[in-house]
């Protein structure tokens, strides 16, 4: 009876492991990195409980973020259409297409920009913002 019972569990360590192996395995895909923001500038993390948020944002034909600055990092991946990042650099507009599957991070207080969707699609993209607790997204600029 022991040997029988031994059996049966080696066999069935066998057939589960075999299965284990062969059951689909994770799919880790980067969708961005970077230690920059678009116009070269480093962010800054706030003082403060840390709190993140994850918003999908959706820009429709010709809809505009105005002008701001965002006082805790920000990491916006594009998922469908893309989106126009103008950086107010001395003055002048700078301007980034980016593009479905692309993203940029944000978060100096030195660099201004607004976010407008000229494309033909709807712009989706996620956002995240490394905040703290009662820090806001972020801040108009007149």
């Amino acid at each position: 009876m022991i040997l029988r019972a031994s059996g049966l569990a080696a066999a069935s360590v066998l057939i589960f492991s075999g299965a284990a192996l062969a059951s689909p395995q994770p799919i880790t895909e980067e969708l961005f990195r970077a230690n920059r923001t678009l116009g070269g500038r480093v962010v800054a993390y706030p003082e403060g409980t840390p709190e993140m948020r994850v918003y999908r944002i959706t820009l429709p034909f010709g809809a505009k973020i105005p002008l701001h600055i965002h006082p805790s990092p920000v990491v916006v991946v594009v998922e469908q259409g893309s989106l126009s990042n103008v950086r107010i650099v001395d003055g002048a507009e700078v301007t980034d297409i980016v593009e479905a599957g692309d993203g940029f991070l944000e978060g100096n207080p030195e660099e201004p920009h607004y976010v407008i969707n000229k494309g033909s699609e709807p712009a989706v993209s996620l956002v995240t913002f490394a905040s703290v607790e009662g820090m806001p997204n972020m801040v108009r600029v007149e």
